[in-house]
């Protein structure tokens, strides 16, 4: 009577796990019939993608009657979900249902279950876990106990076999990159970070001239008041950039809120955050469903993306590239909504920013040349602490009065031609007709006139080189006197220099 009553029960669940996937299949032969008003494009081209996807909506019917036979792992993982969710919301989460032989999820699910109201981890199931698939049960307790809020029961051990080891090409999947924003949020506590951060600690990223930029990126930029000589140009630039930096790491490691965890830790069972974010990872380590079924879930999940384009219920999988260490870090320098992902790749990078931080330190405080140069009406003059230098400005001002001509025979050549050809107008042809005399005179008044305009044009020409040259005295003068101060302020420059590099090392080194 027992074996029959078990019998029903099995075929009953196996006929309802039948009507959910009948269910699933006429809601996506829906999606087909509506892609199939919907498609555009060439015929060619709309045949082609109805092709395609009947072609899928056949295939993953077939694979989901395959998948009927894993129900009970379908229910394991279904389960698993409603039991975080009864933790995270401190209700008491469902009792446990069959175990799936060699399914890592359930004895897993089964050891964080025993910490509802107040108890302890299940050792027994979690030795269990652990001997079923050891990694996936280390990173699935990581990210289950830190979104939980239970971050004192991560173990150091599970940390270490659930991150494993970085690349050789500086990539990490996103099961590590998971780790490290729930690290960074405060989700194994200060231990745990500090363990990621170690990790992550790779030769480029104590590299010099690389990541003071992007840390700058956090701060504005910078404008160092003086005067712009070309000699000490990259000086005055290091020194802008020294202090850039000096704000940007303030503003990173004086950002209080990371102090505590993030909110963002907290389980979230339904909604989508982070793809590569605490919950988001969580959910989608459950969902791969046990060894035996993982090839054909992750087959449907193509499948429904070739039936409905746009299809994004497929998150990829976890050992997925979530992109190089250089390139996360660099952008988490930058994200000021992100605190405490800004502070541990801060932390991660902190050699190479210090190794920046004394390059610049020791450009700006360069001494200041003996004399520098600095263009005035458009001439180099060359300065001294006590005053331009005679001879570069006696150059300059010889080559501005060279550039006006005195009053020469081209230019009164024209005028004297116009005046003899007037008055022989006026005389020659005045005797036959007075007419030709009133012409002789216009002529030689005209040409009057031009020998007055030209002599004008010269006068104004020298009178404006007089005007330029003494200007350009005046200006070379005061430029002398700013170079001067600024040559007086190289110790007091030096001295804040100083201090904007003792304090980016304190706060690099907190």
């Amino acid at each position: 009577m027992t074996n029959d009553w078990a019998t029903d029960r099995a075929q009953n669940r196996a006929l309802d796990e039948l009507r959910d996937q009948m269910a699933t299949v006429s809601s996506e032969a829906s999606s087909l019939r509506f892609r199939l008003s919907q498609v555009q494009g060439s015929m060619e081209t709309r045949l082609s993608r109805l092709t395609t996807a009947f072609d899928a909506f056949v295939e993953l019917s077939d694979i989901r009657f395959d998948l009927i036979g894993y129900a009970d792992a379908a229910d394991v993982r279904r389960r698993a979900g409603h039991v975080l969710t009864a933790l995270a919301s401190g209700e008491t989460p469902p009792a446990a249902g069959p175990d799936v032989p060699a399914y890592w999820l359930w004895p897993a699910v089964e050891a964080v279950r025993g910490l509802a109201n107040g108890g302890n981890l299940d050792e027994t199931m979690l030795a269990e876990a652990m001997r079923r698939d050891e990694r996936r049960t280390s990173l699935f307790l990581c990210l289950a106990l830190a979104s939980l809020g239970w971050r004192n029961e991560v173990r150091a051990q599970w940390l270490d076999t659930a991150f494993g080891q970085l690349a050789a090409d500086g990539t990490v999947t996103r099961a590590q990159r998971a780790l490290w924003t729930t690290a960074a949020r405060g989700g194994f506590g200060a231990e745990g970070q500090n363990s990621i951060v170690a990790r992550l600690k790779v030769p480029s990223t104590a590299a010099a001239q690389r990541w003071a930029g992007p840390a700058m990126a956090r701060a504005d930029k910078v404008k160092v008041t003086g005067p712009a000589y070309v000699e000490i140009a990259g000086y005055t630039k290091a020194r802008g950039e020294l202090s850039r930096l000096r704000t940007a790491v303030e503003i990173i490691t004086g950002d209080t809120s990371v102090l505590e965890p993030d909110r963002e830790l907290v389980y979230a069972p339904s909604d989508k955050p982070d793809p590569d974010s605490t919950s988001a990872l969580l959910r989608l380590l459950i969902s791969e469903g046990s060894e035996p079924e993982q090839a054909s879930l992750a087959r449907v999940a193509e499948l429904r993306r070739q039936i409905v384009e746009g299809d994004q219920t497929d998150d990829g999988a976890i050992d997925d590239s979530a992109g190089t260490v250089e390139a996360l870090l660099e952008a988490d320098l930058g994200k000021a909504d992100e605190p405490h992902l800004a502070a541990t790749a801060l932390r991660v990078v902190a050699i190479g920013v210090a190794a920046d931080a004394e390059v610049l330190a020791q450009t700006a405080s360069m001494p200041t040349p003996p004399r520098v140069s600095q263009e005035i009406e458009w001439r180099t003059v060359d300065l001294l602490p006590d005053g331009p230098e005679r001879q570069s400005l006696a150059a300059a001002e010889g080559a501005i009065a060279s550039s006006v001509q005195p009053l020469s025979a081209g230019d009164v050549k024209g005028p004297i031609a116009a005046v003899v050809a007037g008055v022989l107008v006026a005389v020659g042809l005045g005797l036959t007709h007075p007419f030709w005399i009133i012409i002789g005179i216009l002529v030689v008044a005209v040409a009057g006139y031009s020998y007055w305009k030209a002599a004008k044009k010269r006068a104004d020409e020298q009178a404006d080189a007089a005007h330029r040259i003494k200007r350009l005295r005046d200006e070379a003068g005061q430029a002398a006197a700013q170079f001067a101060a600024y040559k007086a302020d190289d110790r007091d420059r030096a001295a804040a220099i100083a201090v904007d590099l003792q304090e980016i090392k304190k706060r690099l080194e907190a």
